[in-house]
């Protein structure tokens, strides 16, 4: 890839000369006539390098400096060109982080030389770099747990498709796992030494959402005291990780969709568009096509998003992985290092539907941690249900297929709050959604302790 140079000088004619020389000797050159200019042109794109003449009407090179040298463009290299009378200046300008400086006139010779020792400099930091978040990658344990057969499917899936670009949509129940794998598609992928950021969006209030996401001006509404840079500049070159995406308002919709679909954006409060490069991975527990049916979904966006699908099964379909994955927890939780699932308790537990799935399973094995009085959990420190919902499921088939989706979420909120106690954020944790939700649909359904 060339190295990328912005060339800052209010002389035409010496600017072009240097720009044209440098695309000459392969660089990817551009110059502009003021400090002004620049600052937009660093904002919407990358630069390596960076030339700035220290006199110049209006903002000065030096104060362009402390700028960029504040801004998210602060890993540039930047030379300073100086007069005879400005040297001190330049020496100043060294220390608040310039590379070097050039007094004019200058010999282009020499300032090939020490171009070609800042592209060093620069690179030599981003190997350092890329080599710590490499190393950092490696360490990295997803702590996906499993050898069933449709888990390695999906594992599989996300080895393959880990280094494309495409827009990935990760389905499955709430407590199986799916920011595990937006974890594995981004440190499997060439983005690995870049950054990783999820945001739930069901848990960020509606009207902050579209601020979080794509950042905003100062003064942009009551409360912006300063400007802030969104989400989705922060993971630059990275991941994008958006949970919960079907709890996304149309509105905030229509602004991702034009994002995914051009890479630009606007802060709240501005007009200026901004454009970066960012990989977009989506998780949701809902049925989309439905959502989309129902109006409360855009039909453009979930296809813009499941370019790829991934699907992560529930664990009852994978019932033999839990003896593993109850090792996996005891194991990687010193204070219960020691202890051990008697042979009914695993029993009960492979017996059991697990409505919360995995995140329910860690969750109750703590309990029967915290409930043994020994080194052995037993069954009934576990505290399970006495009939699991598969052996009601099982006896009832016909009465199951015909209930409305709203009488089985019904059901199994209510089954969830009575086997948390009505611990709102126990229940929320179980499945997966946010306290808000939770006080939302016990409201919707009108549930109470007492079952009133």
């Amino acid at each position: 890839m060339m190295t990328r140079v912005i060339v800052v000088d209010d002389e035409e004619d010496l600017r072009e000369l240097l720009v044209n020389r440098l695309n000459r000797r392969g660089y990817d050159a551009v110059g502009v006539p003021s400090a002004e200019q620049a600052l937009e042109r660093l904002e919407k794109g990358t630069y390596d390098i960076g030339i700035f003449d220290i006199k110049m009407n209006g903002m000065d090179g030096l104060t362009l400096l402390e700028k960029v040298k504040n801004s998210g463009a602060k890993d540039i290299e930047v030379v300073m060109l100086t007069g005879h009378g400005t040297i001190e200046t330049a020496i100043e300008a060294m220390k608040k982080g310039a590379y070097d400086y050039l007094t004019k006139p200058y010999k282009l010779s020499e300032m090939e030389v020490v171009l070609q020792k800042a592209v060093e400099k620069k690179q030599l930091k981003e190997d350092r770099d890329s080599m710590k978040a490499l190393l950092h990658a490696k360490e990295k344990t997803f702590n996906i747990i499993g050898s069933s057969e449709k888990l390695l499917q999906a594992q599989e899936l996300t080895a393959k498709v880990a280094d494309s670009d495409a827009s990935i949509l990760i389905e499955g129940e709430s407590g199986t796992g799916k920011e595990l794998f937006a974890k594995a598609l981004h440190y499997w992928s060439s983005r690995r030494d870049e950054a990783f950021i999820a945001v739930n969006s069901g848990a960020i209030p509606e009207q902050l959402l579209e601020s979080e996401l794509f950042g905003h001006a100062k003064g942009a509404f009551t409360g912006a005291q300063k400007e802030k840079k969104g989400l989705v500049e922060v993971a630059h070159n990275g991941t994008l990780f958006l949970d919960e995406i079907g709890e996304m308002s149309l509105d905030v919709q229509v602004k991702l969709l034009r994002f995914l679909e051009t890479g630009q954006f606007r802060r709240v409060g501005e007009v200026k568009e901004r454009e970066i490069n960012v990989r977009v991975v989506a998780a949701t527990n809902r049925d989309m096509e439905h959502e989309v049916a129902e109006g409360r979904f855009r039909e453009d966006l979930y296809y813009r998003l499941q370019v790829l699908k991934i699907t992560v099964p529930p664990l009852r379909e994978r019932m033999d992985d839990i003896p593993e994955l109850v090792s996996f927890y005891l194991q990687s939780h010193s204070k219960w290092s020691d202890k051990t699932l008697s042979k009914e308790a695993m029993e009960a537990l492979v017996s059991y539907d697990f409505p919360g799935n995995i995140r329910e399973l860690f969750h109750i094995v703590e309990r029967g941690c915290l409930l043994s009085k020994g080194h052995e959990v037993s069954a009934s420190d576990l505290m399970l249900p006495t009939s699991p919902k598969k052996e009601v499921a099982q006896s009832d088939p016909c009465g199951d297929v015909e209930r409305t989706l709203e009488e089985v979420e019904k059901e199994h909120i209510a089954h969830v709050l009575e086997h948390t106690e009505w611990n709102k954020s126990d229940a929320a944790r179980i499945l997966g959604v946010s306290v808000r939700n939770i006080y939302r649909k016990i409201e919707q359904y009108k549930l109470s302790p007492d079952g009133r």
